[in-house]
């Protein structure tokens, strides 16, 4: 269909053998964007969509580094990139005016979600996630990017009465829980139900791709 607003042919496609969602708005931009996204209701407030979201962009089938996402940021010519998880969602956003690069990003985030590290590298999750660590004072503390990063959330009180609001207003539904993980839930994160929301989640037939430019 021609979308006037925006001066776009849009068309929606559906891979047969997958059933895998694609949007393309179709117009002179230069500016080419792309984003896979699934649908990802998590079940308890461990946090496990929010560090699956981190530890995907930490190295995959064809790109084994350490950080993929961080060189990226130093080297494309990119106009936007990034990934953010939602109460429901997780989508993998990127942009860019140069052809080459935006079907390099393409590629780089296409095998970050669908063949990533983490079922060889057991330490992203640890990682992203949580671990053990000492103190000064040699007092057993949890760490992780996520578990700090959500401590901060966490110490706002807008945040906190937010989730509160959210818990009583759905509370048999996955919009109860906290999508990006509870400082109190998420040492609670085993490996095995990480690996697990990934396969559940992470497929084709659970995807929605947009392409615009």
């Amino acid at each position: 269909e021609q979308v006037k607003e925006i001066n776009s042919a849009a068309y929606m496609f559906e891979h047969l053998k997958s059933g895998a969602k694609l949007l393309f708005l179709e117009n002179d931009d230069e500016n080419k964007v792309f984003s896979i996204s699934f649908r990802t209701t998590p079940s308890d407030s461990t946090g496990v969509a929010h560090i699956l979201e981190h530890s995907v962009l930490c190295g995959s089938r064809k790109f084994p580094l350490k950080e993929p996402f961080v060189e990226l940021v130093k080297g494309s010519l990119n106009t936007f990139l990034n990934a953010m998880t939602f109460p429901d969602k997780t989508m993998y956003p990127i942009a860019s005016m140069n052809d080459k690069d935006f079907r390099n990003l393409m590629e780089v985030y296409l095998d970050a979600v669908f063949y990533p590290n983490i079922y060889q590298n057991k330490y992203l999750l640890k990682q992203e996630g949580w671990h053990y660590s000492l103190d000064e004072n040699d007092r057993l503390i949890y760490k992780g990017v996520v578990y700090n990063e959500m401590k901060g959330v966490y110490s706002s009180p807008e945040s906190v009465l937010e989730q509160a609001s959210m818990e009583a207003l759905f509370p048999d539904t996955t919009y109860g829980f906290e999508s990006g993980g509870h400082p109190d839930n998420i040492p609670e994160l085993t490996q095995e139900a990480f690996e697990r929301f990934h396969a559940t989640y992470y497929h084709p037939s659970n995807s929605y791709l947009y392409l615009y430019g």
